[in-house]
């Protein structure tokens, strides 16, 4: 999981380098972006629990997640070159709606930015990353529901282990 921008037609990728989904788009040239609500997709993913539900898409060789709200399925029309993070300009062949967005807590939002801290165990400090996590536990603690509530603990549990000095 990662962020993408958009402009009109285009969505715009920027995988690091190295990563599978870099690689993959060399590749394929080709790509489905997944809009989910639950973010036990992103908890899942950065523990390694990548089995989800897919379907075949049907404009493009490749799968979304079956349990998406939305996805795009998108070509690449350009690659602008970086030794970090180069951009791959991707154009919309067709959008799909599946689901109805029923908003977020503020707890998804905790768990989001605790993906990110967890996708970061091995770059960033220590103390940074526990008075990171330390200040999203509030909204957690006030606004999760029992999905949330053990996905933090997963989390949780993930970035202090790896984080041990």
């Amino acid at each position: 999981p990662f962020g993408i921008k958009k402009d009109k037609n285009f969505i715009f990728l920027s995988p690091y380098i190295p990563s599978k989904t870099l690689n993959n788009l060399h590749e394929t040239m080709q790509a489905t972006i997944n809009y989910v609500d639950d973010s036990s997709f992103f908890v899942n993913s950065i523990l390694g629990k990548k089995n989800f539900k897919k379907k075949e898409c049907l404009k493009i060789k490749g799968f979304f997640l079956a349990d998406a709200l939305a996805h795009d399925e998108v070509i690449v029309e350009s690659i602008k070159k970086d030794e970090t993070r180069p951009t791959f300009k991707c154009k919309v062949v067709k959008k799909f709606y599946h689901k109805r967005f029923e908003g977020f807590n503020r707890a998804h939002g905790s768990l989001i930015e605790a993906c990110i801290l967890a996708s970061r165990v091995k770059i960033l400090k220590r103390k940074q990353i526990i008075d990171n996590l330390k200040n999203l536990t509030n909204s957690v603690i006030k606004t999760a529901g029992k999905n949330e509530k053990k996905n933090w603990n997963l989390l949780k549990k993930f970035i202090l282990n790896e984080t041990k000095d």
